[in-house]
């Protein structure tokens, strides 16, 4: 254990690199859901629309993590991640251009590309690279919990730079401001992402051996059944972070909160996200990765259909319930990439095993948006009845694959004693 905390001692200012890259390169794809009303008014969007960005960023997402996976066994992370950034980036600064529908389509998929082609392969990649075996869960759920405490402050920030701007100039120039910090950010984190970040020695490899080993690496995959389960525990869990972004125009809707007050209550979700994964990689250590995600599934399961089926909920009452889906949500999320271990899955194949479970659980990116959107259209307020009953029936299936896990993982254990 000493030998393991020494060595994430070693790459603290690594993993504090790591947990910004990750946290601020996502500002762009994502802010529209925090303004989700001010976006859609000042782009003369439907709700459907505004879930087709969410839906092409994940097709674009489901492509890059596939191919991704591949590149981050070969090419340098750093280098990978540094143009993601630099490209999200520019990216950010056509959008203030005035777009329109298609134009923002164009954009996002740019962002679908730069933002997760190899990135989070490659971060998860460094992140397994600088823990041990038995701090694997630690390694991730500090890392998401960075990624949370960064979230806050930038959310914060932004919060306050729409605030301004749309009260002195309109909706319109808020949005810009907030885009215009995000680029800023991103451009220049590039840029000291590739020329501070530090990579591992490792012994080189020709490219002729490389592309063996990978070819090769992908078969391996493929037939692993600890890949296909953990990609759908993933799915079930990730489709919770996907559609809690609903929950801003659910308040606005059926609450009659204003914009700012429903984008604090989804934002509320990256104040509880540090506390939350800090917690849930220690105790995931301490009593199991597999108990902690029965945790927070029943928590996500029990705390939906309390929203589903309850009547006169106050606008206090039902941001309470979200803090606590956000705790699940949270608790249990990075827990997913620690069972690789658990799984047997090689180090030498952990880019294409990331990309490849990334690519199966990332998939509620791009049904979810498009899929709610149409809902809303469609029956307006009584989709969100829908899309409970729906995330409540995800969050229960999340649990049946977690016990097939644990039958899977417990033969495999018997195998190798």
């Amino acid at each position: 254990m000493n030998e393991v905390t020494s060595k994430l001692r070693q790459n603290i200012w690594r993993l504090v690199i790591l947990s910004i890259a990750g946290s601020i390169i996502y500002g762009l794809p994502y802010f529209r859901s925090y303004y989700y009303d001010a976006y859609m008014e000042v782009y003369h969007l439907t709700n459907s629309q505004m879930g087709a960005f969410g839906s092409i960023f994940g097709v674009m997402g489901a492509v890059s993590y596939l191919f991704g996976g591949v590149v981050a066994d070969i090419i340098s992370p750093r280098k990978l991640m540094s143009v993601s950034l630099i490209l999200t980036g520019i990216g950010g600064l056509l959008h203030i251009t005035g777009p329109g529908f298609y134009m923002l389509v164009c954009i996002y998929l740019l962002w679908g590309f730069t933002s997760l082609f190899a990135f989070w392969p490659s971060l998860l990649k460094g992140l397994r690279q600088i823990a041990g075996e038995n701090e694997q869960s630690k390694a991730y759920g500090f890392m998401d919990g960075g990624r949370g405490v960064v979230n806050a402050v930038h959310l914060a920030i932004t919060l306050v730079i729409f605030n301004f701007l749309s009260k002195t100039a309109g909706n319109l120039a808020g949005l810009n401001g907030v885009i215009v910090f995000y680029s800023a950010l991103c451009i220049a984190l590039g840029i000291l992402v590739f020329f501070f970040m530090k990579e591992e020695k490792t012994e080189e490899k020709t490219e002729e051996s490389a592309g063996r080993l990978t070819l090769q690496g992908v078969l391996e995959v493929v037939k692993m059944p600890a890949v296909w389960i953990l990609s759908f525990i993933l799915c079930c869990t990730y489709t919770m972070n996907i559609l809690f972004y609903y929950f801003t125009p659910y308040a606005t809707s059926c609450f009659g909160m204003t914009a700012a007050a429903g984008a604090v209550v989804t934002m509320l979700a990256q104040y509880i996200r540090p506390a939350a994964a800090f917690g849930g990689g220690i105790a995931a250590d301490r009593i199991g990765r597999s108990r902690v995600l029965y945790i927070t599934f029943s928590l996500m399961a029990v705390c939906t259909f309390i929203i589903l089926f309850s009547r006169n909920l106050s606008p206090a009452m039902f941001t309470v319930i979200c803090a606590l889906i956000y705790v699940g949500m949270y608790g249990g999320y990075s827990m997913v990439f620690s069972m690789m271990d658990e799984g047997g899955i090689p180090m030498k194949v952990s880019g294409t095993a990331t990309g490849l479970i990334c690519t199966v659980g990332y998939l509620p990116e791009v049904i979810c948006p498009y899929f709610a959107g149409k809902l809303l259209d469609d029956f307006a307020d009584r989709g969100y009845t829908y899309l409970f009953i729906f995330l409540g029936v995800m969050m229960i299936l999340g649990i049946a694959f977690l016990i097939a896990w644990d039958i899977y993982s417990g033969k495999l254990k018997k195998g190798r004693s």
